[in-house]
């Protein structure tokens, strides 16, 4: 095998390594995410990947009591799912949809 050949194999296969790794890491998520439907109860670690922030900016957000949380023995934080999908639902902010009105005989532009 010459070396283009070679060159081309290895793109190929960092490629479909690529694909792979995406698949896997995607199904990791959805493994993830089944898990939290099971449990009720997360400590800090769990609640911040719950939630999408760090554990350092959930632990800002306990200290100023934002956060629905219980300490009930040697300090350790804990936090129920039901009342952070609470607290979820109570910071949503909805934004009414703006409606882009075109001119009669105009085409909307669409981009993907």
């Amino acid at each position: 095998m010459n070396e283009q050949q070679q060159t081309v194999t290895d793109a190929q296969w960092g490629e479909r390594c690529s694909v792979k790794l995406d698949k896997l890491l995607s199904r990791v998520d959805q493994l993830i995410g089944m898990l939290f439907h099971l449990k009720g109860t997360f400590t800090v670690e769990d609640a911040a990947l719950y939630l999408g922030i760090t554990p350092s900016h959930l632990y800002k957000l306990v200290r100023k009591y934002d956060i629905p949380h219980s300490r009930p023995t040697n300090g350790r934080i804990f936090f129920n799912k039901e009342d952070l999908d609470k607290w979820i639902k109570s910071r949503m902010v909805f934004e009414p949809e703006t409606i882009v009105q075109n001119e009669p005989g105009q085409q909307h532009e669409c981009y993907y």
